[in-house]
């Protein structure tokens, strides 16, 4: 599998982080998320969809094929308690809560 920079926006609150990763294009039973002490690790295949056989690329800037993707989390979230969801528009939202510890 490639290394490649999947493009994501991380949010953050007091309670919580939350990972948004735009999906299109892959396909959904490829996906893989895993956890390995504070590292989250997402891997996935992206399919180039069938084209005429005498078209040539002028521009590429699309990434087609399997891809590894890794997170480091910060120390002070609940691993337990992490979870995830896909929109109807293929956005992976992933929800990391922290420990919240009083003042």
């Amino acid at each position: 599998m490639s290394k490649i920079d999947i493009p994501m926006d991380i949010y953050e609150s007091s309670k919580e982080l939350v990972i948004i990763i735009p999906l299109a294009g892959v396909d959904k039973s490829s996906l893989n998320i895993a956890m390995d002490e504070y590292k989250l690790i997402l891997k996935g295949e992206r399919n180039m969809p069938k084209l005429k056989d005498d078209l040539m690329a002028v521009k590429w800037d699309c990434y087609w094929g399997e891809f590894t993707q890794t997170i480091d989390l910060p120390a002070g979230i609940y691993l337990d308690r992490i979870h995830s969801k896909i929109t109807q528009d293929n956005i992976l939202m992933i929800i990391v809560p922290k420990i919240i510890t009083p003042d």
